[in-house]
């Protein structure tokens, strides 16, 4: 009979924190009601994981780790800094909003740890910065947006824009797609960004 690799393993045991921590909350959710919707001994969840708070962190270094990677190589086949920007909203709330059990996890139960808002949120949050800042950057050296634009400020603008709509949504329970609203959302933000045009004499 063919083994189960440790791979396999890690990944039904992270499968099953989603479901269950979205279904009952981080604080009732057991280490035992993870470990048998995974298929596990209780014990095999303490090999991968220290606690119960380090399998909520790797949900979220998982997810934000995939995105920032896959959305790296997507904008590298976009040309303009404008039609990027665009990508970066209509990714996000995509896929935000193909997990609502997920989204539960990164857009209200992390929030809840202290320690992981402080410390463990930064380095990936501030990799997702990065990325939305060199592009508003692109964007004011091409001229199309405004010439006193932030890079940096802009960034965490249009990140709290876009987490605040993942939060409602989530918040919410609406049946509606989240991805929807990209367009829009979209077209809020590059308003704030552009370069106004002179006015006319």
């Amino acid at each position: 009979m063919a083994r189960t690799s440790p791979g396999d393993k890690k990944q039904r045991i992270l499968d099953a924190a989603v479901v269950e921590i979205a279904r009952r909350g981080f604080h009732l959710t057991t280490v035992a009601m993870i470990a048998r919707r995974a298929g596990v001994a209780d014990g095999t969840i303490y090999l991968y994981f220290k606690n119960k708070e380090e399998v909520l962190v790797s949900l979220f270094d998982r997810a934000l780790g995939r995105f920032i990677e896959e959305g790296r190589d997507r904008l590298a086949g976009f040309a303009g800094a404008e039609a990027k920007l665009r990508d970066i909203v209509e990714r996000h709330l995509t896929l935000v909003g193909q997990d609502r059990d997920l989204a539960i996890i990164t857009q209200v139960e992390l929030r809840h740890s202290l320690h992981f808002m402080e410390e463990l949120s930064r380095a990936q949050v501030g990799r997702y910065l990065e990325i939305i800042a060199e592009v508003l950057a692109e964007g004011r050296d091409e001229g199309i947006f405004r010439a006193g634009l932030d890079p940096v400020l802009g960034a965490k603008a249009i990140f709290g824009i876009l987490d605040e709509m993942a939060t409602d949504w989530v918040l919410s329970r609406r049946n509606t797609r989240l991805e929807g609203k990209a367009r829009e959302v979209a077209d809020l933000i590059l308003g704030g960004v552009a370069r106004c045009p002179r006015p006319e004499n």
